[in-house]
């Protein structure tokens, strides 16, 4: 993993600007992939006794405390996600002139961007499906994770509706082979609407205005975070003077405290279950957007983007891999659970215990999960991302435009 072509992906990274922002969204990628092994072994720890989960540990409590709360959050590192694109799509055209050809390109090329992975991680799980290889089942009757993990993959393998789905409605029906995929058909959708606010209000007076009403509009909705992050975006691009952009001192450390109190709230159990831990003071998680996740993702987002120490650390080298491979640690880590690391604790349970069969789980599936996610980053996404950045280019070239380098990353 630390090849020429890593070392290559990395220094390609660091050389764009805002590099921090690839690696927040790797380590949101992280938290998604903890989760769901946790949701999967340790059912408690994430939902509380709903449904009738029930504790394998007493350690499973310390997840509804902060900081440790953070560790499950991953309805928070979903809410990230979609500020951090909202930002990063938006940044290069806000109040630039002549953008609406690259726009237009930008448009089309999303959908192959995104593409490559969502069609290969359908195709995996089929084919894992159809050979009878999941064995989230058999883990789900050993852990209680039921209704969750259970519900996977149910009954038997439908080839003909498989080739419906993968051919006609990826997006759409992609959850039914690869669950996380639910968001990238947010993701898909959200990045469009931001285009075409660009594309329609990118140079109006008051598109702060109307981003903020957006926003409001949008309080129900996860859209609200491309929303949020288009608005961060304008103000960091064209009025970052205005404000105390540099939060340092008192104000840094009190928006730290809320930030890892709030991303520790327990999004997943039920209001009873909240009143009884230390945010049962707080109201109903209702009425803005993504509920408290989406608060705290955007006071993450504030830290890390008016902190310069914070940035410094995530342009590591381990943060700006783990940045660079973060969709396919995404959209491949849940095939790897059902299947291989199922497998292995289906076995190792009756030897050495939950425990110690969970550590090594994990370990081993987070080692085989990342060399998969490197992989797929390098011979899928990457060819995927060239061709889309070259059906960008011809589109700017019928249109007879020339077009200038993204100063983001915006992949």
């Amino acid at each position: 993993m630390h090849s020429a072509a890593t070392s290559s992906m990395v220094r390609h990274m660091t050389t764009s600007r805002q590099t921090h922002l690839d690696a927040l969204r790797g380590l949101a990628a992280v938290i998604v992939v903890f989760v769901h092994y946790c949701c999967a072994f340790f059912p408690y720890a994430v939902f509380g006794s709903k449904a009738s989960y029930h504790r394998h540990l007493p350690l499973e409590e310390i997840f509804f405390y902060p900081p440790f709360g953070l560790l499950v959050a991953g309805y928070f590192a979903v809410c990230l996600f979609f500020i951090l694109s909202g930002y990063v799509l938006s940044y290069p055209y806000l109040g630039e002139p002549s953008q609406r050809v690259r726009i237009i390109a930008a448009i089309i090329k999303r959908p192959i961007r995104l593409g490559g992975l969502v069609w290969f991680t359908i195709l995996c799980p089929a084919i894992l499906w159809s050979v009878g290889y999941f064995s989230n089942g058999a883990v789900a009757d050993l852990t209680g994770s039921r209704p969750w993990f259970r519900g996977f993959w149910p009954g038997e393998f439908n080839p003909h509706k498989f080739f419906i789905n993968f051919t006609t409605s990826a997006f759409s029906k992609g959850t039914i082979y690869n669950p996380p995929l639910w968001s990238i058909k947010i993701e898909l959708y959200g990045s469009i609407l931001v285009f075409l606010f660009l594309l329609l209000l990118g140079n109006f007076k008051y598109r702060l205005v109307v981003a903020s009403v957006l926003i409001l509009l949008c309080k129900d909705s996860l859209y609200q975070g491309f929303w949020i992050g288009l608005l961060i975006a304008d103000v960091m691009k064209h009025h970052r003077h205005r404000l105390p952009i540099k939060l340092t001192g008192v104000g840094f450390y009190l928006l730290l405290v809320a930030f890892i109190f709030l991303s520790s709230y327990p999004h997943y159990v039920d209001h009873s279950f909240i009143e009884k831990t230390i945010y049962g003071f707080l109201p109903d998680d209702q009425g803005f957007g993504g509920g408290y996740p989406m608060l705290s993702a955007l006071l993450c987002f504030i830290l890390v983007v008016s902190n310069s120490r914070i940035q410094r650390y995530l342009q590591g080298p381990m943060f700006q891999f783990v940045g660079a491979i973060s969709y396919g640690l995404y959209v491949v880590h849940f095939l790897v659970l059902g299947s291989l690391s199922s497998a292995i604790f289906v076995v190792l349970r009756d030897h050495l215990g939950h425990a110690a069969s969970f550590v090594i789980v994990f370990l081993s599936g987070m080692a085989f999960v990342g060399f998969a996610a490197y992989l797929s980053t390098r011979y899928i996404d990457s060819p995927c991302i060239s061709f889309a950045n070259r059906i960008s280019h011809k589109v700017t070239q019928i249109a007879g435009f020339n077009g200038i380098g993204y100063p983001l990353r915006n992949g």
